[in-house]
């Protein structure tokens, strides 16, 4: 990270004024910098009985602040990955935090992604040849909150553990989730909206675009939405319209346009971070710019971009990159025979916050999204 090359050169310069406190001052620096990420955790027993979509099971415990610790392979393990799709950069950034993990620590990657949220097929055929490839554990983002159930416990049961990334799912056999609440990513969302609600002299009209309805994040942040929004500025916001789509650009493109269209009052348009990006562009078109502003409800790239140029008002950071790491040190602490929610988190991922045109600056690039030039990577084999 940039952080870390600037405290080493403000490092080296400091060693060479020679001075012993300047020593111990130099090396605090170096164990800061080295430390993990702050994290929000859940430890106990997973009930599924007491899960509800968008929040953690009431039977875990938490949550507890805590730095993430990042664990040692013991063996060379090979673990297999599963993403709904490879085609935003939100995906492309847990992919670099997934390989990235994978090489630090020593262990092999097979990679597969399914082409898309409405693949769920395809997926779980993905996933059982994972399994009979005989990779020792499996990270899976789900595709359905609660469709996986089945492959999650056949797969566990044959003695492949699954951990969850970024999409919560429901599977009473999960082994470990390394994920935020996209209900708390929404109601981030909303309490800046709320905020703005607040000062303005009407109520302000909303169209919210949260994403496929099938899956198991994009119904939480409109929840979350909801709930910071009824909560903070009572009356006075209102939802004009709810659009679901798949987060193919095309898709979220041809939704924002409709309801440019048919909403000559509107004044956000609210949703997922592929709307958030088509949205400058399509209000451009409109002759909207100024009139609609931009809210998403999660972070990648483009929408940081759009953010610097003041393009988009707001979006909620969940550390992208840092989950997918999270991820796989989890699998390897299973792997090596740790106790998911004993000895480690059962569910674990870096604190939210939000990312506007006024702090981006205090944000690391590369915790949220990896390098600027990443390309996708599918396959790492484990260190001989």
């Amino acid at each position: 990270m940039k952080r870390l090359i600037n405290r080493r050169v403000w490092l080296n310069r400091l060693l060479s004024a020679g001075s012993g406190v300047v020593l111990v001052l130099a090396l605090s620096v170096i164990a800061c910098a080295a430390a993990g990420w702050k994290v929000q955790s859940y430890y106990g027993t997973y009930d599924v009985k007491t899960k509800k979509p968008g929040q953690p099971a009431q039977s875990l415990v938490g949550p507890k602040d805590e730095v993430w610790k990042t664990p040692t392979a013991a063996k060379k393990y090979v673990i297999g990955v599963s993403f709904p799709h490879l085609k935003d950069p939100y995906w492309l950034a847990v992919d670099y935090g997934v390989i990235d993990e994978a090489r630090k620590l020593g262990v092999g990657v097979q990679l597969v992604a399914a082409g898309g949220y409405t693949e769920i097929n395809q997926q779980i055929s993905q996933v059982e040849n994972l399994a009979n490839q005989k990779v020792n554990g499996i990270v899976l983002a789900a595709i359905s909150y609660s469709g996986e159930d089945q492959l999650v416990a056949q797969t566990v049961d044959r003695g492949i553990p699954v951990v969850e990334v970024i999409n919560d799912i429901q599977a009473a056999k999960i082994s470990a989730k390394a994920l935020v609440s996209f209900f708390d990513m929404g109601y981030k969302a909303g309490v800046y909206l709320a905020d703005q609600a607040n000062k303005s002299s009407r109520p302000l009209n909303v169209v919210f675009l949260p994403g496929p309805a099938g899956s198991g994040w994009a119904p939480d942040t409109l929840d979350g939405f909801k709930a910071a929004t009824t909560k903070l500025a009572p009356g006075k916001v209102n939802i004009l319209d709810v659009k679901w789509g798949d987060t193919g650009k095309n898709v979220q493109l041809q939704l924002i346009e409709n309801a440019l269209a048919t909403y000559s009052q509107l004044d956000y348009l609210v949703g997922n971070a592929v709307a958030a990006d088509a949205a400058p562009g399509a209000l451009e078109t409109a002759g909207r710019v100024g009139k609609v502003k931009v809210v998403s409800t999660y972070i990648t790239p483009p929408v940081y971009q759009d953010i610097v140029k003041a393009k988009v008002a707001a979006a909620p950071t969940d550390f992208t990159a840092l989950q997918g790491k999270m991820a796989i040190d989890m699998t390897v602490q299973i792997l090596n025979g740790k106790a998911a929610g004993k000895d480690f988190p059962f569910r674990s991922g870096p604190v939210i916050q939000v990312v506007t045109p006024s702090n981006y600056r205090t944000f690391s690039y590369d915790a949220m999204f990896g390098p600027r030039n990443w390309r996708p990577v599918f396959s790492v084999k484990p260190k001989e």
